[in-house]
């Protein structure tokens, strides 16, 4: 029984800090140096205290792990006062849940609900006693307010055990209307539930759709075995549509008028739109001959298939003829501004501008366009327009306003507004003992842990408490929960917080090695990772600068820097090494323009080759690159960049004139070459 009780412990959810004994030797020889003086303050202990009360917690870890409950208990003892005092109980219950109960459990749960330990051990012990069949037991603990996906699973199933039916297969039919693989541990529920021949066609075809929309192509083919023989090779055929599009184009091949065939058709028509928008919309209009599509399927179709023939430039001018209401769909009418602007066709951008609702058309970027526009007018009038606007957008911080401050010749308006917080604010909430928890938890590089207490505590801020927090824990050196923190405050003008000079020596070294610019490398970071030394991408990036270990790789052998596993990319060193190296490299490969190269750094120096057009003034060019990802990364990079180059005392033009130089000119007013100001 005690085996089965280690394995089931080795599936469970357990908390980093019991990882942390096993390196014990490397993290307690760290530590020494990592206790802040306002930390010992906030314990109310000598720094040397704390020191021991980490070598003893770190040893009563060990202990548990090892079964020593002599050694631990007689170390607990030492440990009462200790912040992370809670985490060894935890762990205890979870290394002894053989022994416990759901009395001993919910007297954890009590006793610490004011950390997050408390729903982890609620879920581990659920996970626990599901997997040992104690149903009952499950069902007394089971918090509707709060579950895993697995105990969710497993709360469905005893329902079902306790014949409490009508419960168990809404449960199930809950679980399954999701468009994402379900944990194995609801397959019994599931089971019963198809038993019951509870799961419809409907149903199995509804999940199919969910799984398609949302690209789970793999979950799609599990599911084509649940739909019915009737509808068997129309599930395929879907499945087939998704992968290549063009078969939609066969028509005699999706000509039978049903629901299910339509949602098959609008579907491949719009996968195809990605890769020929004439081919979609010309298809679009035979099937509209023969189906009878709802109006709302049509419009929504329509629009996918006019944003892509604005981003491919309308060759065949079919956009103004397209039948859709255009005030009604945002995207597509933004899309069709940028295809104007890219044609340098002024009036048509200015008429679409203008079928805008009215709060878009107030924001920064499309009153920057009004004024571009106007500008170039040979009407006094309108350039007393545009100049008006510059000047009115221009007192503001962000991308567009910039550039209407360059050009109109006015200084940059950073709205800089530090928050006023005194030494007794910032105490007291840093001797709270969830924020002294996650402090601790900090100091032994337990991230994970950490951030899920921070979270925890702060989750009911008030807006002045979160910019306290923020405060806090920018003095803790966790620049990404700081910058969080004012997120979560929506304070937006506290510049020192929002855009702490992280990690500042190893950027001047490693961008003086480099020869590019100190701002410049902060920003990047600081857009990438908001200084998360650990963040990973779902595209597989990792670390502040947020590298691909293949390119990673790469530039390691090229500058002749060590390179053996892609974990060296957490260490922050190592990442602003690289990737301030691959920024270089990007920087060089686009003859010193750093606009081209934040474009190649986010999407790749390929697509960028193919977006390049010299005939485009530069902000236009900016304006249309086709990734909205990589358009807001550009823009954000270079205002960051700004804002890093002020708290450094450094006067640099958000876009210097030799970067306007490498595109066209117009005629219309830009930004003046000579000389461009900055706030200082």
């Amino acid at each position: 029984m005690l085996d089965a009780a280690v394995v089931i412990l080795n599936q469970l959810v357990v908390t980093a800090s019991l990882r942390v004994s096993l390196i014990f030797g490397l993290i307690f020889g760290l530590m020494l140096a990592s206790l802040s003086p306002a930390q010992a303050e906030a314990t109310n202990v000598p720094a040397s205290s704390v020191i021991e009360q980490r070598s003893d917690y770190l040893e009563a870890l060990s202990a548990i792990k090892s079964r020593q409950k002599n050694k631990y208990r007689r170390l607990r003892a030492n440990l009462t006062d200790y912040p992370l005092y809670p985490y060894l109980e935890y762990t205890d219950k979870i290394y002894s849940l053989i022994r416990q109960n759901n009395d001993s459990i919910q007297g954890f749960i009590d006793q610490w609900a004011d950390t997050p330990l408390a729903d982890q051990l609620r879920q581990n012990w659920l996970y626990y006693l599901a997997k040992h069949h104690r149903w009952n037991e499950f069902l007394a603990m089971y918090d509707l307010n709060s579950s895993t996906s697995s105990n969710a699973c497993f709360y469905g199933y005893a329902l079902y055990k306790a014949d409490r039916l009508p419960e168990a297969y809404s449960q199930a039919q809950t679980l399954w209307l999701v468009s994402r693989s379900q944990p194995a541990e609801c397959d019994p529920l599931f089971k019963v539930w198809r038993d019951a021949d509870l799961l419809t066609d409907d149903m199995a075809w509804q999940r199919l759709q969910l799984a398609m929309t949302d690209n789970k192509i793999t979950l799609a083919r599990y599911l084509v075995r649940f739909i019915g023989r009737a509808d068997k090779s129309l599930a395929r055929s879907y499945i087939d549509v998704h992968r290549r599009p063009e078969l939609i184009r066969q028509t005699r091949r999706f000509s039978a008028d049903n629901r299910r065939q339509r949602q098959i058709i609008l579907h491949g028509i719009k996968r195809l739109a990605r890769r020929d928008a004439i081919a979609a919309l010309a298809t679009m209009q035979d099937y509209q001959a023969s189906h009878e599509f709802d109006t709302a399927e049509i419009e929504s179709t329509l629009t996918s298939i006019g944003i892509r023939l604005s981003r491919a430039g309308d060759p065949d001018a079919q956009l103004d003829s397209l039948p859709v209401t255009l005030t009604d769909q945002t995207q597509l009418l933004e899309a069709r501004i940028r295809l104007a602007l890219q044609q340098l066709d002024w009036g048509q951008a200015l008429v679409l501008i203008n079928r805008l609702e009215p709060a878009s058309q107030q924001t920064t970027r499309w009153q920057y366009w009004r004024a571009r526009i106007l500008a170039g007018s040979s009407d006094s009038r309108d350039r007393a327009s545009a100049n008006q606007i510059y000047t009115q957008i221009s007192s503001q911080r962000d991308f567009y306003s910039f550039l209407a401050a360059d050009i109109v010749g006015s200084p940059y308006d950073y709205e800089d507004q530090p928050t006023p917080i005194s030494d007794e604010e910032v105490s007291n909430l840093q001797a709270m003992p969830g924020m002294r928890r996650a402090e601790e938890l900090f100091a032994l590089n337990e991230l994970s842990s950490a951030r899920r207490e921070w979270r925890f505590t702060t989750r009911e801020f008030s807006p002045r408490e979160q910019q306290i927090a923020a405060r806090v824990t920018q003095g803790w050196g966790q620049y990404h929960q700081s910058i969080r923190a004012m997120i979560d405050a929506k304070a937006w003008d506290d510049l020192a917080i929002r855009f702490p000079l992280a990690y500042h020596d190893s950027f001047k070294l490693n961008t003086q090695a480099q020869n590019i610019s100190l701002p410049w490398g902060i920003a990047i970071a600081r857009q990438e990772s908001a200084f998360m030394p650990d963040a990973r991408s779902g595209a597989g990036a990792m670390g502040l600068m947020q590298l691909m270990p293949a390119t990673a790789k790469q530039t390691a052998q090229r500058h002749g820097v060590k390179y053996t596993s892609r974990q060296q990319l957490i260490d922050p060193e190592t990442n602003i090494q690289l990737g301030t190296a691959y920024l270089s490299s990007m920087l060089q490969l686009f003859n010193n323009n750093r606009i081209l190269a934040s474009a190649a750094y986010n999407a790749g120096p390929t697509r960028v080759r193919g977006w390049l057009n010299p005939e485009l003034p530069l902000d236009i060019w900016i304006e249309t690159i086709p990734f909205k990802e990589t358009r807001n990364y550009v823009q954000n990079v270079l205002m960051f960049t700004s804002i890093y180059a002020r708290r450094l005392n450094q006067t640099l033009p958000m876009i210097d004139p030799s970067e306007w130089r490498d595109f066209y000119q117009p005629e219309v007013s830009t930004p003046a070459l000579e000389s461009t100001p900055g706030k200082s």
